[in-house]
């Protein structure tokens, strides 16, 4: 995919609860299509009460990974999984 098109899909990307938030908290990053991007979900693991430490995100499909060092919000997660949708999108060969 070119640099163009990558950033007019996330240019068009929203974050929406998935359809099990009420279950897990997740959280979907989809295109003007609704096709899901990215997945961001609460990350535990903090010494807060609740043992929160922020949000983790991860691309769909792949599952999440313990690479990525949680984000302060929501909204800094799903971007820094918009980048690496962005890095990921860019550099695969196309069909």
């Amino acid at each position: 995919m070119s640099a163009l098109r990558a950033r007019a899909v996330i240019e068009s990307a929203a974050l929406v609860k998935a359809p099990t938030w009420s279950e897990d908290r997740h959280w979907h990053v989809v295109d003007g299509d609704g096709k899901v991007l990215v997945v961001v979900a609460p990350s535990y693991g903090g010494v807060s009460q609740s043992g929160r430490n922020g949000w983790q995100w991860w691309l769909a499909g792949s599952g999440p990974s313990s690479a990525t060092r949680p984000e302060k919000t929501c909204e800094q997660a799903a971007v820094a999984g918009l980048d690496a949708w962005e890095r990921w999108a860019t550099t695969r060969p196309s069909p």
